[in-house]
């Protein structure tokens, strides 16, 4: 049972610049500060790449996750695709619900700059439990509007900093003799 959202901006940069700057994951966990809390990539430059495996913490709907993830596909610059099981520990760890999660992210360039896309989805079991739990998240947490607020934060960072590097001026280079 899938809960799915998509968000998508336009960045006045290329593909390639985009990538660089989004899989900086430096930059991916300062792009949501308030959930987003490490991420790491198991490569040896520490960037992703098709089969890589990741791990993510972070909160969804205000509901802390250890994600542990791949990415299924690359095409480089213009998509990745992953996908994990994110670990929610709830009731102070004594249960731990486990939810398989993943998204593409997409840079197609137009006329205007780079549309960015992250659709994202989570897959709820189709059980009594599942239903519960898909319930919850979906009602009492809103999490349905706060994991695009999520996603959308995300694409908005990388907007604003890519396009206000992208347009400085170098600086100046002291050439004293």
């Amino acid at each position: 049972m899938y809960v799915t959202d998509k968000a998508e901006i336009v960045i006045d940069a290329s593909s390639e610049e985009i990538w660089e700057y989004v899989t900086d994951p430096a930059h991916w966990t300062a792009s949501n500060p308030e959930e987003h809390y490490g991420l790491e990539y198991d490569t040896p430059d520490n960037r992703p790449r098709e089969g890589a495996t990741f791990h993510q913490a972070e909160e969804v709907a205000g509901m802390y996750a250890d994600l542990h993830g791949r990415f299924q596909y690359i095409d480089h610059p213009n998509v990745a695709v992953w996908a994990g099981t994110a670990y929610y520990p709830l009731l102070r760890g004594l249960v731990t619900v486990r939810i398989p999660e993943g998204g593409t992210i997409r840079l197609e360039e137009t006329e205007d700059g780079t549309r960015m896309s992250h659709a994202v989805w989570m897959d709820f079991p189709n059980n009594r439990r599942g239903r519960a739990l898909k319930w919850v998240f979906t009602t009492a947490l809103n999490g349905k509007a706060k994991l695009y607020d999520h996603t959308n934060k995300e694409l908005v960072f990388f907007k604003e900093r890519i396009e206000s590097t992208a347009h400085e001026s170098p600086k100046p280079t002291d050439e004293s003799p």
